[in-house]
């Protein structure tokens, strides 16, 4: 009877310490499954952060193509503007050449200056086509920046 009680008792024990083994391999399995979803979040958090750098970096590349540009434009409205003024004072000089009397060919002074008015127009027509190209560029490239 003492072995039989002792028996039952160490049965007891013994389903007592499987159940409690069984307890503690699904805990273990789901801390498993818990840290492959935590490693898997931190993979995607990692992917992500690359994503964010890489971007940045085009930014960034984006962002010194819009200061060149930007300059490139300041460049070119400074040129217009000085070839737009020299233009201007060419014409004045024109204007104030006195009208020849007697031939009604221009004196060679006045055919050089009339040239040097039609090349510098025409270089200013240039230098504003030009600068609506950069312009346009540069904004473009703004656009896409903000975007």
């Amino acid at each position: 009877a003492a072995l039989a009680q002792r028996l039952g008792e160490l049965g007891r024990r013994h389903e007592k310490t499987s159940e409690e083994v069984f307890r503690v391999q699904r805990q273990a399995l789901f801390m498993k499954s818990e840290k492959q979803a935590a490693e898997e979040r931190l993979a995607a958090a990692h992917k992500q952060l690359e994503e964010a750098r890489a971007e940045a970096r085009r930014l960034q590349e984006r962002h010194g193509h819009v200061e060149d540009s930007a300059r490139l434009v300041r460049d070119k409205d400074r040129k217009i503007t000085e070839l737009s003024k020299e233009v201007f004072k060419l014409k004045e000089a024109l204007n104030a050449l006195p009208e020849p009397r007697g031939a009604p060919q221009p004196p060679p002074d006045t055919t050089v200056l009339q040239a040097r008015v039609r090349t510098l127009e025409t270089q200013l027509v240039e230098m504003e086509t030009r600068h609506s190209k950069v312009v346009t560029l540069y904004r473009s490239h703004l656009l896409c920046a903000v975007q």
